[in-house]
């Protein structure tokens, strides 16, 4: 969660606009009390939070493969593969397809955003199910996935509901490392009060 908060900070400076609608739908759920309990109601109203997430893990994903080992015999992609043969999907790679997402390369948390009401994004309407393996997907889905949505989005609320994030400079690459999962190296900012 941590990791993942710093892509977050990352793209919400580079994106304003979808910051301040996302520090709107806070204010709007839990109200001007800042010191008020958030509840498990409160984090399912969230609903474009959620979106602004899911479009940041989309392109920053913390885990960019997902391994799978088949339990049975099978032909994929043309070619015969043996029971037990050990696959890795890059999922950057499903997160980015063009057969899978609209304008593929834009940052929109729309596509994730009441997508049931907009012909806007029909690709991600049909597919998503299969080509957002957040949390690992499948009957191998991550067990602490709930805990850790949880977790980051009570992190979001009480950060961005008090403070003002700026990147310090916004034509910095996002600083990264990549082995076993994608980990932010280096990532500058100014936090300030936010005025309200």
């Amino acid at each position: 969660t941590a990791n993942f908060f710093c892509f977050v900070a990352y793209y919400l400076g580079h994106y304003p606009e979808i910051k301040q609608r996302l520090i709107q739908e806070f204010d709007r759920v839990l109200g001007n009390d800042l010191t008020r309990p958030i509840t498990n109601k409160d984090l399912n109203e969230l609903e474009y939070c959620d979106a602004v997430t899911n479009e940041i893990y989309r392109h920053s994903p913390i885990a960019y493969l997902i391994g799978r080992v088949s339990f049975q015999s099978d032909k994929v992609g043309g070619y015969d593969w043996k029971e037990g043969t050990t696959f890795q999907m890059l999922t950057s790679a499903v997160l980015k397809h063009k057969d899978y997402w609209t304008e593929p390369e834009k940052f929109d948390p729309d596509r994730f955003y009441r997508v049931e009401e907009s012909d806007k994004y029909l690709l991600e309407k049909k597919k998503l199910r299969n080509t957002f393996p957040i949390f690992g997907g499948g009957t191998r889905m991550c067990p602490g996935r709930k805990l850790a949505i949880i977790e980051l989005k009570c992190l979001l609320i009480l950060i961005y509901r008090k403070y003002d994030i700026e990147l310090v400079d916004m034509n910095a690459p996002l600083k990264y490392s990549s082995d076993f999962i994608n980990c932010c190296t280096e990532l500058k900012v100014r936090i300030k009060p936010r005025k309200f």
